[in-house]
């Protein structure tokens, strides 16, 4: 049987969401944080680590945003081939949502003309990629990705030859290339495969997934495992300067592609990776 949903409730959703995430670090994103703490034996680094989950928790209890770069809003959702929309088109709720969160949030509005460099004023325009899923249901994702670590992001075609290791020792180049301007240690989503147009969305995906189930295969996780590992034993350390601990996590997409090509795609996030979502 079809569903019937407005639109007013997914724009309600992602504002919600969206302020919640402004305020609010994950619970599993925390958890993470408070190991890395515990693995860090870097006295500059243990002092970053436990000025960043001070921080988080006044933001928290103080309503106050997480970091002054409020990001540009990305939504992603996964909507149910058997309900159906009604109200205003999608793309402007989705976007209503984002720019009522930025504005009774108080979030700084980030986004700007490229050339001309003028603030548009109301953080617009949201990012919207829209999956249909079997099902009655639809799941919200929002992520607020900051500048400084988007500004990190990279995607680069391999020769298809190419062999895992020089795959490995490209990811944790590509990786380690962030340095301190993207804030680590860092959320990493990667993706191996797919095309020039997928295997940047592919790693953003894995980002907003970190620590989500279902989990990686026993073959993405062993080689996600080993690329966390050299990160981390870099020595760029929280900040980048200096210590164990570079990277938080990492989950890694590995994605059929082309015979002729072999895309490798690197989401950055710091290490506040401001994601929320809601399935209903």
């Amino acid at each position: 049987m079809t569903r019937i949903l407005s639109t007013d409730v997914i724009e309600e959703t992602v504002r919600s969401l969206f302020l919640s995430c402004a305020f609010r670090l994950p619970d599993k994103v925390k958890a993470h944080l408070a190991l890395a703490l515990e693995k860090e034996n870097s006295a500059e680094g243990r002092s970053i680590l436990s000025t960043l989950i001070k921080n988080h928790g006044l933001a928290q209890d103080a309503a106050i945003p997480l970091c002054q770069d409020t990001g540009l809003a990305q939504i992603l959702i996964e909507l149910g081939q058997e309900v159906s929309l009604v109200g205003r088109p999608l793309s402007e709720a989705v976007s209503n949502g984002a720019k009522a969160a930025y504005g009774v949030g108080y979030l700084r509005k980030s986004t700007c003309h490229p050339l001309e460099r003028n603030n548009r004023g109301d953080n617009s325009p949201a990012s919207l990629e829209t999956l249909i899923v079997p099902g009655d249901q639809i799941t919200v994702i929002v992520l607020a990705k900051g500048g400084g670590c988007d500004n990190k992001c990279r995607m680069v075609n391999l020769v298809p030859t190419t062999s895992k290791e020089s795959i490995i020792k490209t990811i944790v180049s590509l990786a380690l290339e962030a340095g301190p301007d993207a804030c680590p240690p860092y959320c990493l989503g990667v993706a191996v495969g797919g095309s020039f147009e997928s295997a940047p969305r592919l790693a953003r995906r894995a980002l907003v997934d970190l620590w989500e189930d279902p989990p990686m295969s026993p073959e993405e996780s062993d080689l996600a495992e080993t690329i966390l590992t050299q990160i981390n034993a870099s020595g760029l350390g929280p900040m980048g300067l200096g210590g164990r601990v570079t990277a938080l996590g990492l989950r890694l997409k590995l994605y059929p592609c082309h015979l002729a090509s072999l895309p490798v795609a690197v989401n950055v996030n710091c290490h506040s990776l401001r994601t929320a979502r809601a399935t209903f």
